[in-house]
């Protein structure tokens, strides 16, 4: 295996590293405008790190704790490549407390160029104070049953965030 027990040590480092910005940076700006970055930013492990974890060693990352006062937003930089593997979001969290607002493309790399991958941002508005939890699993494409349903693929690993709003 690439990288060992290094590399997954780097791996949860860079997770905890963007968890503690997330939650210190959770009241700092608001999401609700597209031309303004989201209060809390976060990315998905890049699929190296989340192929090495798919290996059985550790089915989970670290969750993330965010924390965003009503109005602001949290986005997940998602890296999009053709691979037999990758990231999708399993649950969006209690649409009461948080608003799906739109995806947004980050890169300029086109969807599906051989060996080319591009980031979408997935984000949330909070609307109400509570608590949920968003969540990602990093899927076996080839065993999906409906490739937009990550529950009906064979999970590799997984990424939580919990949120609280308030």
């Amino acid at each position: 295996m690439r990288g060992g027990r290094t590399g997954r040590t780097a791996a949860v480092a860079v997770a905890a590293v963007l968890a503690g910005s997330a939650a210190l940076t959770g009241c700092s700006s608001s999401g609700a405008d597209a031309d303004t970055p989201p209060a809390a930013l976060l990315a998905l492990p890049a699929d190296a790190e989340a192929e090495a974890v798919g290996g059985g060693k550790q089915p989970a990352f670290e969750p993330s704790d965010v924390h965003l006062a009503v109005g602001r937003s949290v986005g997940m930089d998602i890296r999009v490549a053709p691979l037999p593997h990758g990231w999708r979001l399993a649950d969006g969290g209690d649409t009461a407390l948080l608003h799906r607002d739109e995806d947004a493309e980050q890169s300029t790399c086109p969807p599906k160029t051989a060996g080319c991958g591009h980031t979408v941002r997935q984000s949330w508005t909070a609307t109400a104070a509570g608590s949920t939890t968003l969540s990602w699993r990093y899927v076996d494409f080839a065993t999906c049953k409906d490739a937009q349903n990550p529950t009906t693929c064979k999970v590799l690993a997984s990424k939580d965030v919990r949120v609280t709003v308030g």
